[in-house]
């Protein structure tokens, strides 16, 4: 269950970290349903974070660190990334953290 509204108004800091780390944790299991499993990750090229946050929140990148560190915990270097941190107003239904990815499969 991941907690809805705004980092930094109706959130923390470390709820949005969770947050995007569960997001990760979808996104990972997306992979492995697409591919049969995750070997066939050669690696994640890029992720781009959406955070949905108060209007003064200025710590976007560390909440989308929740999903950068899972990445790199799973994958090893193969999870390192080049990645973008946005603050956004409003995200659909309130979610907090949207995350997005381009990862790179064999065959």
């Amino acid at each position: 269950h991941i907690p809805l509204g705004k980092v930094g108004k109706d959130l923390t800091l470390e709820q949005g970290y969770e947050a995007a780390r569960n997001v990760a944790l979808c996104l990972i299991s997306t992979l492995k349903d697409a591919l049969g499993n995750l070997d066939r990750v050669k690696r994640i090229v890029k992720l781009v974070g959406f955070v949905n946050c108060a209007e003064d929140f200025k710590d976007q990148p560390k909440v989308v660190n929740g999903a950068s560190d899972l990445f790199v915990e799973v994958f090893g270097d193969k999870g390192r990334h080049a990645r973008s941190a946005v603050g956004m107003y409003q995200l659909p239904g309130n979610i907090p953290v949207e995350i997005e990815i381009i990862a790179e499969v064999e065959d």
